[in-house]
Parts: C-alpha cells; structure tokens; sequence
C-alpha cells in the first residue's frame, strides 16, 4: 500500500511541471510565428502579453526562459 501511495505521489508530481519550452514546440506554425513578431517587431511586452495569453498557467521566469530560447534560435539561424 505505501509502495502504490508513493508511486502516485511521484506521477502526480510530473503533471505539475510546467515547461514552457515544450509548450512552445507544440503550437501551430502560425502561433509560433506570431510569438516571434511580438517579441522582435512589436516589442516585449506584447510578448509577454502574448504568452500570458497563451499559457495563462505560465509565471514571468516562463516567459523569460522562452525569451532567451527565442533569442539564441535566431543568433544561432544568422
């Protein structure tokens, strides 16, 4: 019995995990394409109020981290 509860409580644990990176993978093209227009054209903050949008779930350190991703793909494709 012990063994199933802690079982439970480590599957349970990965559902809570948030990854915004993933997130971002599994979007359409044109969502992702719309991601990267707001944060090199329109600027951050519509980024930020786009992932807001997007992944209400999400948390400002998320949107950071899909910043910097989305910063070192377009130096890495230059």
């Amino acid at each position: 019995m012990l063994m199933r509860s802690g079982m439970r409580d480590v599957t349970e644990g990965e559902k809570d995990v948030f990854d915004i990176i993933e997130e971002f993978s599994e979007l359409t093209p044109r969502r992702k394409v719309l991601l990267c227009d707001h944060l090199f054209t329109e600027g951050r903050q519509a980024f930020y109020n786009t992932v807001e949008l997007l992944w209400p779930q999400s948390k400002a350190q998320d949107a950071k981290r899909l910043e910097k991703f989305l910063y070192s793909l377009r130096n890495k494709s230059h």
